[in-house]
């Protein structure tokens, strides 16, 4: 069974409240939303039919935020009719070279699996490009890579067996769909779930570590693995057939990490990193300015496990995740040159979040943090009040002080 990951509620159960509906929803979106239930899981089977649902009729990208399932899910259709309209067409060719019989048969086997073969091709190419371009700090996970390529294979497949199956007599089109239907719906839960918690972490972009390129010390590159989770283990098919593939769960060294450097040194790609991560571990994470945590800290509007909505998308409770990236603290910069500057002063940014409760914020001291800051020579003034905001000690905050990395030499 899939590893629950949502925060613990009153009576010991675990319940994240989905959005309220915007007054102007359609028909189509509340039919979506007839699947959802307010104590379902938040990576369960509900919450991505819903998903599903809400990308499939409830919306258009050229009208609202785009959607990283529905990009997912564009992407295997595309793969899928990749895999039938060429096989499809050489299988036609089959027909208009041979007459019936075992001949025509054989010929168009082998027109589909010439088809599959360059297919096969494609995704290996791709997959040695992918790992030539990924930089030499973070340990490449070619176990996700390669899950990968398996995916689009099996899209691929799928879509050359129901070619093939389309020129073959009796009902063998319907029991090869009907056979298909079981890997294509798991696969696709597999990864839509992961879709759902990189979206809902309201992340800029999607960026791994493994393409870091600033360098860092062994030590750091460990604690920065084990906070964001970096699972680093090969998924197989058929335990995701199964429903066996679990994530493992690493307790972090180190909680907090403090990220700092000069502009370009990529502060905020490792950042953004470590939540992509961790939402691919099936972890809560939310991503958010410092402007916006302060926002969202005296805003008291409705109950803390509720969902948000944010310019077209839907963002897990940030009070209820485990992890918090809070990018752009000091609203500042160090330029290469050495030059500071920033706007936010770190006993102001305290005195905001702590007005009226000195503790409001020390729920998240045992959870996972990570706080991106331009001011190098502030490093330490931040650190103790990051500690002062949690409630942890400045020991507990791990400083990761970035470098520029030096351009090629031109040739």
């Amino acid at each position: 069974m899939p590893r629950d990951t949502s925060m613990p509620g009153p009576a010991g159960t675990r319940v994240i409240i989905p959005p309220s509906p915007p007054p102007d929803q359609t028909r189509s979106s509340k039919a979506a939303e007839h699947f959802n239930r307010p104590d379902a899981k938040p990576l369960g089977v509900r919450r991505v039919i819903t998903q599903v649902s809400h990308d499939l009729y409830g919306t258009k990208d050229v009208q609202d935020a785009i959607t990283a399932s529905y990009v997912w899910m564009a992407d295997q259709i595309g793969h899928l009719f990749l895999g039938l309209v060429p096989t499809l067409l050489l299988a036609w060719m089959a027909t208009a070279l041979a007459s019936r019989g075992w001949f025509r048969e054989t010929l168009t086997i082998v027109f589909a699996l010439g088809m599959f073969g360059y297919w096969v091709y494609k995704e290996f190419t791709d997959f040695h490009d992918t790992k030539a371009r990924a930089g030499k700090i973070f340990q490449f996970d070619s176990s996700d890579i390669w899950w990968n390529v398996k995916t689009a294979l099996l899209y691929f497949g799928i879509g050359g067996a129901w070619a093939v199956a389309a020129f073959t007599p009796g009902f063998w089109l319907t029991l090869t769909i009907v056979v298909s239907i079981w890997p294509g719906v798991l696969v696709a839960f597999w990864w839509l779930r992961r879709k759902l918690a990189f979206q809902q972490a309201g992340l800029p972009y999607l960026y791994r570590l493994a393409n870091f390129k600033t360098t860092v010390e062994p030590d750091i590159e460990q604690s920065i693995c084990r906070l964001a989770n970096l699972k680093q283990h090969k998924v197989v098919m058929w335990r995701v057939l199964l429903g066996l593939d679990k994530v493992p769960h690493h307790q972090p060294t180190i909680r907090h990490i403090l990220i700092t450097g000069p502009m370009g040194a990529g502060k905020t790609s490792l950042a953004v990193g470590i939540g992509t991560e961790f939402a691919f571990a099936l972890g809560l994470g939310r991503y958010m300015s410092a402007a916006d945590l302060v926002e969202n800290a005296i805003a008291s509007c409705g109950p803390a496990n509720q969902m948000d909505y944010d310019d077209g998308r839907v963002l897990w409770p940030w009070r209820e995740c485990e992890l918090l990236v809070i990018d752009d603290v000091d609203a500042g910069i160090t330029t290469a040159e050495g030059v500071v500057t920033h706007l936010i002063q770190p006993e102001a940014l305290v005195a905001t979040l702590t007005v009226g409760n000195p503790q409001a914020m020390h729920w998240l001291g045992g959870r996972r943090s990570v706080w991106v800051v331009g001011d190098t020579t502030g490093a330490d003034m931040w650190k103790a009040a990051i500690a002062r905001l949690l409630g942890i000690d400045t020991a507990e905050i791990m400083t990761v002080n970035l470098r520029l990395v030096p351009s090629p030499p031109a040739v």
